[in-house]
């Protein structure tokens, strides 16, 4: 009776075996927060700095309809 032959392509499933050190686990997720923490300031300023464009251009709209009515109001009066 022959023996069967070993195959020769890898084991399906290969077997790592490291070694943590303590801590070592938790470094990813602190890694997510403070990657989430500098995404949330960032948003967080962009948004505020929209805000303060906004309005700074709803003043200058302010002003530019009270200066239009002061023209229009200083054409009439001219006439």
């Amino acid at each position: 009776m022959q023996k069967p032959q070993k195959s020769r392509l890898h084991p399906s499933l290969p077997k790592f075996h490291t070694t943590y050190l303590s801590g070592e686990r938790g470094f990813g997720l602190i890694e997510v927060v403070v990657a989430m923490a500098l995404i949330a300031g960032t948003y967080i300023s962009v948004v505020e700095a929209y805000q303060r464009v906004l309005l700074h251009y709803g003043k200058i709209e302010a002003q530019r309809t009270q200066l239009n009515r002061a023209q229009d109001e200083h054409e009439r009066g001219a006439s």
